[in-house]
């Protein structure tokens, strides 16, 4: 008689339980990884805004850093005109806003960041 090469239904129920169980515990791991995820990447655009800003400010030509009036925010390179957006590789994706100092304080989806639009970032 030939001896069959192979797993048993046992062993074969044990991997497949081992497998479930690692499953589980990386789907837990990982479970509102990318909640944040926008807030983050608004705070880090209005990082980048806020430099080109500093940087355009240590500049002798610099003019028009004049902060966006009201509750008004303002998408960066979008036919804008302040100066320091020649500092900037692209357009911001979020619209910004910043006070007559300079600094940046909000980062929101839509123009209309300081209402009830509960902007993503604020300082």
């Amino acid at each position: 008689m030939r001896k069959e090469h192979g797993f048993t239904l046992i062993e074969l129920l044990v991997v497949i339980a081992i497998l479930a169980v690692l499953f589980g515990l990386t789907a837990l791991a990982l479970n509102g990884v990318g909640d944040n995820a926008e807030a983050v990447a608004a705070e880090a655009e209005a990082d980048m805004v806020q430099t080109a800003i500093d940087v355009c400010v240590a500049m002798p030509d610099c003019t028009n850093t004049t902060a966006a009036t009201g509750a008004t925010c303002v998408q960066i390179g979008s036919g804008s005109t302040y100066s320091f957006e020649t500092y900037l590789r692209r357009q911001t994706r979020y619209y910004i806003g910043w006070t007559a100092a300079g600094e940046v304080i909000t980062a929101s989806k839509t123009a209309a960041c300081a209402t009830s639009d509960n902007p993503l970032w604020t300082r």
